[in-house]
């Protein structure tokens, strides 16, 4: 009776580490934010006074970026200080991507941040990233959250004698 009695709980405990596991593969697997066709969902973007606002409507320069599997394609611009630029992003690779710009402050992960909409680009999808160069120039750094060491690349802004309605002065 006991070997008969292991035997059910080992088929019971096999039986949950099943269901769970199907449970996590469904959630990742699950609702990738897209509009069911598909087609990725429609965001919405608004100046928040981060530099990262509007809807690429008003940019005076825009730009394409290519993300492949860890590499991105250019890994350089130049932008003209106080200018809005949008960058239009693609992923070519399989794996998920997002940009994130270097705010003000040239660090990663702060307040001041603009991150690319939407922000998880899986393979074949498209995004971009709406910014306003500061009027004082300098270099700002953007990378993949995802790749951090592999994914990287540097705008390159040349100042202006203008004052910028929107982003924040750089170092």
């Amino acid at each position: 009776m006991i070997p008969h009695s292991g035997l059910r709980r080992f088929a019971l405990l096999l039986l949950l580490l099943s269901l769970s596991a199907l449970l996590a593969l469904s959630y990742a697997c699950g609702d990738d934010d897209d509009g069911g066709d598909g087609s990725p969902a429609p965001t919405t973007t608004g100046d928040s006074g981060d530099g990262a606002g509007g809807d690429g409507q008003g940019a005076d320069q825009e730009f394409e970026l290519t993300m492949g599997d860890n590499s991105f394609e250019p890994t350089e611009f130049t932008v003209g200080g106080g200018k809005t630029i949008t960058l239009r992003i693609s992923n070519s690779g399989t794996a998920i991507h997002n940009v994130r710009l270097a705010g003000a402050d040239n660090e990663y992960i702060t307040d001041d941040d603009p991150v690319s909409l939407p922000t998880l680009v899986y393979g074949a999808e498209t995004a971009k990233l709406d910014w306003t160069a500061p009027s004082a120039g300098g270099a700002f750094d953007f990378r993949c959250d995802f790749h951090p060491a592999a994914m990287v690349g540097q705008i390159i802004v040349e100042p202006s004698n203008e004052p910028s309605d929107g982003g924040s002065e750089g170092p």
